[in-house]
């Protein structure tokens, strides 16, 4: 063995300059690309296992947190169910002189149970012998608790919940699941969750491993889904090798049933895969450019290395013969894309590190309990010893969500603290500072709110501000710390921008106010009987003794409660929302209060215009008020639609629908039927008088609307008159 090394050796020191040169750079290409292949094979693999073994741990977090929330649910009509209160009222004689107690009572226990539910679900109980559904927003008839199911589906419900025998029957209408108990002897107990609460949820757990989840029912048919599903993949079983194609995107599902539902997963690869693909892709590109640049300095052409024998020669004299300018402009550019690809490559691993650390902190506001890995605790705990949790909501004057501050703010971040951009809702934007001091923090912002001008008009903008924390374990408590900021102050109308620090408020303070039976009587007597002008000093009234005082989220909940209240008004004269509001009031992702009070105060002074309204076809009043006048210049869609309480837009459509006519013809028809009569009979009249008294203030404008219509000029027609 050492006679073979020293006779390998021996001739490595007889060989010339080139070729020591050559075999070095051959052994380091060859150990460098062994190096490669392996870091490759291993990067891959373990992404793979790791992207994997995350999806299936989420789908069992997942599943496990929404049978949780069912469990809730059924927990809850089941304890109405056997609550003695529930078989003392469906036998209680309604003439009873107790039985308005008793059923307030009663409105109560349910509004108390409907707080703790999840997704805002909202349980309602039907005894037949009464034929009366009791909600925590008040009673009504089964038809009109059908017709308000109806106007929250689109016309799309059941009118058959009250009809089964079965003792749980779960319904999936177009915006809400429906849960119908079976109370014995008779009589039905109902729990509403609307779709859009249940997908805010999934949304918002599912946002940063970029996957799809399914709920559907045992057959596996999709009852809610964050993506459209195809319809060729409804009711899928799921085995080894399958997949689903949505949006040119191949995913592949994992499955989980439990007792009344069926989830999927559906995942490709990760953002996290993709970017360490391109890594190795970098990393593949710097061993090509290395390469490269080794056999160009090697091979090019023998002068090259001239000087290289020459240093070899003279290395003893510590004699280095000059350069050429070739070689130096070589050896320069080899280096600089080589300095490239190593930066390349350290962006992509810091950015790697970020999501890491973002998918934690995500699974940490989810679970506390959730096991970091050690590299990623001791980062995160490097970035943030203590912390804060913001939460910015920002709206224009119409809200709708903007981010002109939130841009400002991450540049102001970025400056002063450590922070990660944690959620980026349509609603609101959530994130976490490094940062101990709360006032430090409070004055920066208030700071900016108060010097940032945005672009065009004034924003609403709420910042909550959680207390500082130094356990990451406790990030989901700093994140409802941040949101109880903003939903327990008491807003002021006069302040578009705040900046709101958590306090210890009372916890045993009601979420959910109600008006009382007389002020909610009162209010559908004024908006049934067409009296605007109470409506206007009810709501004056209301806002001076009542909401003043109220906190954000009472104050929303009340605004929610109205809604409601007059949506189901709405229903009973058929009404559409699209009649009263351009945009309807949307109270899942609307936060500026003073837009959505003013909003249900006009929604119910235009609806009680509408009542007000004589029992005449709308279409014949509209045609009767044209009729009328006809003669004032300033009459217009929007002038007409002002009058009937609609909107333009629903005036435009329902007219052409009903009469066959676009409506600005229908009355250029009923002006120029004017000028016809009246030039008949007083043709003394010039073409300008007659203009004027017929409603057109330009003469041009007369004449060609005239020719238009009638076929002849008002020159011509006088001449056919006359003759």
């Amino acid at each position: 063995m050492y006679s073979l090394f020293r006779s390998v050796t021996s001739r490595i020191q007889k060989s010339s300059v080139l070729s020591k040169l050559l075999v070095v750079n051959m052994i380091f290409i060859i150990s460098l690309s062994c190096l490669l292949g392996f870091n490759y094979v291993y990067l891959k693999n373990n992404v793979k296992e790791q992207v994997l073994e995350t999806n299936k741990d989420f789908l069992d977090q997942l599943s496990g947190n929404l049978s949780k929330e069912w469990h809730e649910i059924r927990t809850a009509i089941y304890d109405i169910s056997v609550n003695p209160d529930t078989k003392f009222l469906s036998i209680h004689p309604k003439n009873s002189r107790t039985y308005q107690t008793e059923l307030l009572t009663y409105k109560d226990m349910l509004l108390e149970s409907n707080l703790k539910l999840p997704f805002r679900a909202q349980i309602s109980v039907y005894f037949p012998n009464q034929d009366m559904v009791i909600s925590s927003d008040g009673t009504r008839n089964l038809n009109v608790f059908y017709d308000s199911l109806e106007v929250k589906n689109g016309l799309e419900s059941c009118r058959c919940l009250h009809e089964s025998n079965q003792l749980e029957q779960l319904y999936d209408f177009n915006k809400m699941i429906l849960f119908a108990y079976r109370l014995f002897p008779e009589g039905y107990i109902f729990a509403q969750v609307e779709k859009t609460e249940l997908l805010g949820y999934l949304n918002s757990e599912t946002k940063l491993l970029d996957n799809v989840i399914v709920i559907g029912d045992q057959t596996g048919q999709p009852i809610v889904s964050t993506a459209d599903i195809p319809s060729d993949a409804a009711g899928l079983e799921v085995h080894a090798g399958t997949t689903i194609s949505i949006e040119g995107t191949t995913y592949t599902p994992i499955q989980k049933v439990s007792q009344s539902f069926t989830y999927t997963v559906l995942f490709s690869d990760s953002l996290l895969q993709e970017r360490l693909q391109r890594t190795n892709g970098y990393t593949f590109g710097l061993f090509a450019v290395f390469l490269v640049a080794n056999l160009a300095f090697l091979l090019v052409n023998w002068s090259m290395f001239k000087p290289l024998r020459q240093l070899a020669s003279t290395f003893n004299g510590w004699t280095v013969p000059s350069a050429t300018r070739n070689e130096f402009a070589i050896i320069s550019d080899t280096f600089r894309k080589l300095n490239y690809a190593t930066t390349s490559m350290q962006m992509e691993m810091t950015e790697q590190a970020v999501i890491l650390e973002h998918n934690t902190l995500l699974r940490l506001l989810a679970d506390e309990q959730y096991q970091m890995k050690p590299s990623v605790r001791q980062s995160l705990q490097h970035k943030f010893q203590s912390y804060m949790l913001l939460t910015l909501i920002e709206e224009d004057r119409y809200g709708r969500a903007t981010d002109d501050y939130a841009e400002a703010l991450e540049i102001v971040l970025s400056s002063v603290y450590p922070f990660i951009h944690l959620h980026a809702h349509n609603d609101k934007r959530i994130y976490i500072v490094g940062c101990s001091k709360a006032e430090e923090l409070e004055e920066l912002i208030a700071e900016l709110l108060e010097n940032h001008a945005s672009t065009g008009e004034e924003r609403y903008v709420l910042c909550g501000v959680s207390n500082a924390h130094t356990r990451l374990e406790a990030v989901g408590k700093a994140l409802r710390e941040s949101l109880d900021a903003i939903s327990k102050h008491v807003p002021d109308p006069d302040r578009m921008t705040r900046v709101l620090r958590y306090e210890e408020w009372n916890n045993d303070q009601e979420a959910v106010l109600h008006l009382s039976i007389d002020k909610e009587q009162e209010l559908v007597n004024y908006t049934l009987k067409g009296n605007s002008d109470a409506i206007h000093h009810f709501f004056d009234k209301m806002t001076v003794k009542t909401l003043k005082h109220m906190t954000f989220e009472q104050f929303r909940n009340m605004l929610r409660y109205l809604h409601d209240l007059l949506l189901v008004m709405m229903n009973s004269k058929k009404l559409n929302p699209s009649e009263i509001w351009d945009v309807a009031p949307d109270f899942n992702h609307t936060y500026h209060l003073m837009y959505l009070y003013n909003q249900i105060r006009k929604g119910y002074i235009d609806v009680a215009k509408r009542f007000a309204l004589p029992n005449t076809p709308l279409l014949e009043q509209i045609k009767a008020y044209m009729e009328e006048h006809y003669a004032n210049p300033d009459l217009s869609l929007t002038l007409i639609a002002e009058q009937f309480s609609i909107t333009h837009v629903y005036l435009s459509s329902y007219f052409k629908k009903q009469s066959g006519y676009n409506l600005n013809h229908y009355m250029h028809t009923i002006r120029i039927h004017a000028a016809i009569r009246l030039m008949n009979s007083n043709p003394d009249l010039t073409m300008k008088e007659v203009a004027e008294q017929v409603g057109y203030s330009n003469a041009g404008t007369f004449i060609r609307h005239f020719k238009k219509i009638s076929g002849t000029t008002p020159t011509q027609h006088a001449k056919l008159q006359q003759s």
